[in-house]
This record gives structure tokens, sequence and C-alpha cells, in this order.
């Protein structure tokens, strides 16, 4: 708590500077069930920023989410930065664990298992920066980051001449990354120290997609995908002779989609909408079938009702207040049933707005 009132207040202080720009947004929610009670959720992030006199602007922002009715519950602080930053360059101090590292540059190709472990999305491994920089000198971007433990990253990328090449070293591996199109071929080409690689290519040739993928170990994958009237057919296949074909279609209001693969799992969905009303289905080969509707009744009122397989149901009303507010009443026999509201077994009354 002692580090948000210190935030909050360098943020006041930070409001009275001349020209600066402050800023607050979050969402908040609060709920009854009858078979839970009362719940809460509150998410709030403040922002600032400041023009400095020297071509850079200085910038803050945190996100809290402050403690709700439970009785363990705390202030928690999410996330955020401090930043200062010109068109060229930028100095990044990271509040929380949502600092991508430098060495990050660009999604795995190819099924690669991480390629030196650099290649990896943020979002799934979690990276910790706790300080980040970049600059652009002479077309190629600069960038380095700093982690708890002294573990460091930096990674380079510049075009050349439609080629994007962008290279990292993190942790005493290094790789590099290649892409750009050639006539009608988009490629990606990518190694790294550890002997791992992927490639990706994709084209068109006959009104079809073509993709390939490639890593190491032997690992593949072909795909191809082509309109056949009003439906479209696609067709994968890899390196363990596993493959899945796929049909969807649209027919004025029906649209409907089927898989089926080598272990003879198959799925299909259909969808009807029309006018007020939208119905979905879903089934597979366990019979494990879903189905629901929502009908607008007007004046921003929704009312939507589903069963499945297992003889759970659902009913639910949504009224639209404006400006991003919403009132919901909710009756269902099981949990998460509704695939439109995450909401308990029981009955909710539930109100939620943003700002």
């Amino acid at each position: 708590m002692k580090r948000i009132l210190l935030t909050s207040t360098a943020l006041v202080a930070f409001a009275g500077a001349a020209a600066a720009d402050i800023s607050f947004s979050g969402t908040a929610e609060f709920s009854y069930n009858d078979a839970n009670g009362f719940a809460d959720a509150i998410e709030v992030t403040a922002s600032g920023s400041q023009a400095l006199n020297n071509g850079y602007t200085a910038s803050a922002s945190i996100t809290v989410n402050p403690a709700g009715t439970d009785a363990d519950a705390t202030d928690e602080v999410v996330g955020g930065n401090i930043s200062i930053a010109n068109d060229n360059s930028s100095l990044t101090y990271h509040i929380g664990t949502d600092g991508a590292g430098a060495a990050y540059i660009g999604d795995v190709v190819g099924g690669s298992g991480g390629l030196a472990g650099i290649y990896q999305d943020p979002d799934d491994v979690g990276e910790d920066a706790t300080i980040s920089g970049s600059a652009t000198v002479a077309g190629a971007t600069i960038s380095a980051s700093l982690h708890d433990g002294n573990a460091y990253e930096i990674g380079v990328s510049t075009d050349l001449g439609g080629t994007m090449v962008a290279v990292g070293y993190a942790g005493g591996d290094f790789g590099a990354k290649l892409s750009g199109a050639a006539s009608t071929v988009e490629y990606t080409l990518a190694f790294a120290s550890n002997d791992t690689f992927g490639v990706e290519v994709s084209t068109t040739a006959g009104g079809a997609d073509l993709s390939l993928s490639m890593a190491e170990g032997s690992v593949w994958e072909m795909g191809a995908s082509m309109p056949l009237g009003a439906a479209t057919v696609g067709l994968t296949l890899d390196n363990t002779q596993a493959w899945k074909v796929s049909l969807d279609t649209a027919l004025d209001a029906v649209a409907l989609g089927v898989t089926f693969d080598s272990a003879s799992a198959w799925t299909m969905t259909a969808g009807y909408s029309a006018g007020d009303v939208t119905v979905d289905f879903a089934t597979d080969d366990a019979n494990e079938w879903s189905i629901g509707a929502t009908y607008d009744l007007g004046n921003g009122i929704t009312a939507g009702a589903g069963t499945d397989y297992a003889s759970a149901n659902y009913v639910e009303v949504d009224y639209d207040l404006g400006g991003g507010a919403n009132l919901s009443v909710d009756y269902a026999t099981a949990a998460k049933i509704n695939p439109a509201e995450d909401i308990a077994a029981g009955t909710t009354l539930s109100v939620s707005f943003s700002f």
C-alpha cells in the first residue's frame, strides 16, 4: 500500500507541472450471486506525460487493483511504466513484470521450440525486463534490456530493401531472423546458436493459399486452403502423418463449419443470424453439444438462453445503459455455461462500467 501511496503522491505532484497531460481510466464491476454473495472487481490506471524543453517527453503510468470485498484481499500494483522518449530513442523503467526483453524480435516460426529462448512471446513466458531502452541509428533500431539478476538482452533490427533483418543476444545465445516477400512468396527464416531454426513460407497459386513450415528435429507442417463456390476447404499435414480437413461455408443467414482429422475426431458448428435473432450450435464426436440463442429486444436490451449435452441451462438479460455501462441478470445451473458471461451457478445480478 505504501508503494501505491508514494506513486499517487508523485502523480499528484506531476499534475502541477505546466502543460502536463494527466488521465485516469479503468473498469469496475460489482455483482450479487444468491449462492456466493457480493463480489467486485475494480482496476484503475493513472497516466501522465510532460513535454520537456529538450525535445523529449517524460511519461508515467500505473495500473492498480484496489482491494475488494474479500477480507484477505490487498491492493495490488498490476504494472506500469516510467519513460523518457523522443522520436528516435526511449528509456523505460517497468513497474511489475510486463516488460518485453530486447531480444524478442518476432514470433516463434516453424514450430521451433524457442530459438535459443529469445524468440518466445512475452505473453507466454512472462518477460520481466526492469529497464529497457532503444535508439534508431542510421535506419537500424538498437534495443537493450536489463532483467532481475543482472541478466541482459540486446537486439538490433533494420529493413534492408524490403527484407526485415533482426538479430538478438540473450543468456549466452544469439539468433537472427529474416522476413520479407519475393514475387508472390512470403517467407520468414530464423536460426539460433543452439542449432534451432525455423522456416515459414506461404504463397497463392491457382486460387489456393499454400503454406509450409519447418523446424529442427525434422518437424514440418504443410497447409492448403481453397475456395470452392460459397465454401472454403482447408487441409493440413505434418511430419507425424497427422492430417486435418476443414470445410466452412455461409448460405445467406446460415454459417456452417466442419473439421475431421486423422484420429477420427470431428467437430461441427452452425450459426444462424437474421434480424434481431442469433442462434449458435456446436457438437463433436463425443456428442458434447451446446446450443444458445440471443434476441435483441431493442432499447439496449438483449435476452439470451442456452443448454448443453449435460442438461446445464442458462437464461440472461443484458441492458446497455450507455457510456460503457451495463446491467445484467443471469441464471445458470452450472458455472461458465454461458459463453458470453463468466459467472457462477445460480442467479447473478451485476453492474459494470468503464471510464
